[in-house]
């Protein structure tokens, strides 16, 4: 990155987004400053209340999993309800860690914590009360400008990239002129957050009653506190600004006694830019994407771009890869987005659908497994940086417990580090490595495992490769599900590929550096 530049990122935005891309990239060594144009205390709004388990394994790989642990509540999935309680469907997200699928949580306290972490950071700098007027982009940096809030007291920044998450609202396609593929999808959330004075742990799966007078899906965000997300019509909308029909939707919904923390109207739309990288702007969560409500993962679909883009950065900031990795940013993640966005507007029609009043009625005869599905929100790679040998490339890598070399048990994912990381399956991965090939992983950074069997004895062989145990056999099963012996990782944990024996990690090796962008190379990418 630009020597000359205060900062290697400058981000727009410090909401909740804003807030974990902060931490996510100065935990792999960058410089971030953060503009604001609120107060710390009023970006802490209760508008998210759900992630999934990858999102929980970025929080694992940036050392703040165990701190928001206990303020998020385990979920198993999603299930169609009536308001007699009665299940209609059931679907069961797939999940790749030893964390739960889905996670419920109330934004305002899991924020608190994501602040309190990022103040503490010596990388991070939060300009909160300022508000970006614009901005210049040179050819190794952008200029940033902005004001105090009401005021027009300049300050200027360098930064080598500008990131905005400023959410759905944010003017950047207008600024420097993106093109903006509209779904025609428009709807009005009541988000109401309620805490109850019993018991509410009983519900592990985020419900939706579609038969309510407004479809609502509720949500635990602990034993205590809920979340109730009540799909209303725009010509509804001001009547459901009243508190007295908030109470009144809630006592047809619950038997329990509900106090109201907050209620608000969040209106929904569905786009995306056709450019999420544009020179040295990068653009990312509802900035870059809005979808329907209905799944709750547009936060989650926003940190996995921090991801993705997060390791690219910082290998061009090392000076081993060129700027035009970040060409594969988009590529990468766009398809998961619309993927995501179609399966929210199926969810719609399926709620609105008369089968689901016929399946109400045959519910009763019907064996339950009928009534079960598999749901994956997983960030699929299908092309770009991942090989073609598998058909496992381009998925997370299974995180499972292992022992590492110093005798203690933790997850694969809290011990790979912000680097390439290539596994052998009781087999040193250096040793079955040319010497150009090795060579090359080295300047990536890449670390060695040699994936122990759990009943041989642990030995360091103190040969460049990291000995881990796998105490539950978990990880042996899933690279003999793949018929693999090694297994090349991406720093975001995406698999590269897997290759059964040395030959094919040696080519597998060579084509990972030919669709690599290295620094001064100015070979085309594959």
């Amino acid at each position: 990155m630009n020597s000359e530049a205060e900062y290697d990122i400058l981000i727009v935005g410090y909401s909740m987004l804003g807030n974990v891309a902060a931490l996510l990239l100065a935990n792999l060594g960058m410089t971030v400053a953060v503009v604001e144009k609120r107060q710390l205390s009023d970006v802490l709004l209760a508008k998210s209340a759900r992630i999934d388990d990858e999102v929980m394994m970025i929080f694992e790989h940036i050392g703040i999993a165990d701190e928001v642990s206990d303020i998020l509540f385990p979920l198993q999935g999603m299930q169609v309800i009536g308001k007699d309680n009665r299940v209609l469907l059931e679907f069961n997200h797939l999940f790749h860690s030893k964390f739960a699928p889905l996670f419920g949580f109330y934004q305002p306290d899991l924020q608190k914590i994501l602040q309190q972490k990022a103040l503490k950071n010596k990388n991070i700098s939060v300009f909160a009360g300022y508000e970006v007027e614009t901005f210049e982009q040179k050819r190794n940096k952008v200029d940033v400008f902005f004001a105090s809030t009401g005021n027009k007291d300049f300050k200027t920044v360098s930064a080598s990239y500008l990131l905005v998450c400023n959410g759905q609202y944010s003017n950047i396609a207008d600024y420097i002129d993106i093109e903006i593929e509209d779904f025609k999808y428009h709807s009005s959330v009541l988000c109401v957050d309620t805490y109850s004075k019993t018991d509410t742990s009983l519900h592990t799966y985020a419900q939706t009653i579609y038969d309510a007078e407004f479809p609502v899906t509720r949500i635990n965000n602990d034993s205590r506190h809920q979340r109730w997300e009540f799909q209303i019509g725009e010509e509804k909308i001001n009547d459901s600004q009243t508190s007295e029909l908030v109470r009144k939707l809630l006592d047809e919904l619950s038997t329990d006694d509900l106090q109201i923390e907050s209620a608000f109207i969040y209106n929904f739309e569905s786009r995306i830019l056709s450019q999420w990288y544009l020179d040295r702007v990068l653009i990312a969560g509802d900035a870059a994407h809005i979808m329907p409500p209905y799944l709750g993962m547009g936060l989650a679909a926003g940190i996995k771009d921090i991801y993705n883009f997060g390791w690219k950065l910082k290998l061009i900031k090392e000076k081993v890869l060129s700027e035009r990795i970040l060409d594969t940013y988009q590529k990468e993640r766009a398809p998961n987005v619309r993927y995501l966005v179609r399966l929210n507007l199926w969810i719609k029609r399926l709620f609105k659908s008369s089968k689901l009043r016929w399946l109400k009625g045959v519910v009763p005869v019907i064996p339950k497994w009928l009534l079960k599905r598999s749901l994956s929100t997983e960030n699929q790679i299908r092309t770009g940086i991942i090989g073609n040998r598998s058909k496992g490339a381009g998925r997370l890598l299974l995180s499972a417990n292992i022992v590492n070399h110093k005798g203690a048990i933790v997850s694969l994912n809290s011990v790979i580090g912000n680097n390439f990381s290539l596994i052998g399956l009781n087999h040193n991965p250096v040793d079955a490595l040319g010497p150009e090939q090795l060579e090359f992983l080295a300047s990536l950074g890449t670390s060695f495992y040699n994936l122990s069997l759990s009943k041989q004895k642990f030995v360091n062989d103190k040969r460049f490769a990291i000995n881990i145990y796998d105490i539950e056999s978990d990880l042996q099963k899933y690279l003999k599900k793949h018929k693999a012996i090694y297994v090349l990782v991406r720093p975001d944990r995406i698999v590269y590929d897997f290759c059964a024996n040395a030959d094919k990690l040696n080519k597998t090796v060579n084509e990972l550096k030919s669709k690599l962008p290295l620094n001064n190379n100015e070979k085309e990418m594959l």
